[in-house]
């Protein structure tokens, strides 16, 4: 079975964030909030790495750590079904994917200090997230049919994580047009599921994902949303590298057939 465009870009993702976060052998990483588990499953088996995943989903938790045991990647991968405040022990990577936006703005200084408190003195960190160029209340409908609680950061919000801590940004990139992009694939593919899904949810239903995924599309397109990439380490941490030529390998990363994909988000 050919391999999509969009699971061509998934994948490439998945590897960008693992150059972002100078990922090699033997490393230790901690993942706040791992969805299905798709990244550290990945970091674990392409980068050699341990991974400690945190996720407060119960489904989401019992399936990501079936698929480590049916891959033989329990050794390597830890799904732990609890907080990311309760996060222990020290890393040499931190990672977020997809999280931040469900934080609440008013604990990123939590989440700055469980950073503080788990990456190693030469660690390195990166969060992806939602966000806005502005400080912005969630869309109503949205916050009311979607994602209740969810908030998109802008950069300055985003700070309060840091600057407490003495966290230096190394890099930020904005992937705004990307995820629009993304949406647009997964806008197509839900329509030509829609059947499946009435089988399973009301027209209601069918007829409000169909509406976010297409405001989001515009919202992005628009910039009223961005998706940004912080990678950030200790403000004393000199071993980093004097220029960007690791995120861009001559040789391009095979797409593993079977892989199965993270969120975009």
């Amino acid at each position: 079975m050919p391999i999509s465009p969009l699971e061509q870009a998934q994948v490439a993702k998945l590897h960008h964030v693992c150059r972002k976060l100078l990922l090699q052998p033997g490393d230790t990483v901690v993942e706040a909030g791992c969805g299905w588990g798709g990244l550290a499953l990945f970091m674990a088996k392409n980068y050699g790495v341990k991974v400690k995943a945190y996720n407060i989903s119960k489904e989401q938790v019992a399936h990501a750590h079936c698929r480590a045991e049916n891959e033989g990647m329990a050794g390597q991968v830890e799904y732990v079904l609890d907080d990311y405040r309760n996060i222990t022990g020290q890393f040499d990577a931190f990672v977020s994917v997809g999280m931040l936006e469900h934080v609440g703005k008013n604990d990123f200084a939590t989440l700055g200090e469980v950073i503080d408190r788990c990456l190693k003195p030469d660690g390195r960190g990166l969060i992806h997230s939602i966000g806005r160029n502005q400080p912005a209340p969630m869309n109503a409908w949205i916050e009311r049919r979607i994602f209740p609680g969810a908030y998109p950061p802008s950069i300055s919000e985003m700070m309060h994580i840091f600057e407490p801590n003495h966290l230096s940004i190394l890099d930020i990139e904005n992937l705004r047009l990307h995820y629009a992009k993304t949406l647009q694939h997964w806008l197509e593919r839900y329509q030509a599921n829609e059947d499946q899904i009435l089988s399973m949810m009301d027209r209601e239903f069918v007829r409000t994902w169909r509406l976010y995924l297409a405001g989001s599309i515009a919202a992005f397109n628009v910039g009223e949303l961005q998706l940004f990439q912080v990678v950030f380490s200790r403000s004393n941490n000199n071993e980093l590298p004097w220029s960007r030529a690791h995120l861009y390998p001559a040789k391009v990363e095979p797409i593993a057939p079977n892989s199965e994909l993270v969120d975009a988000g």
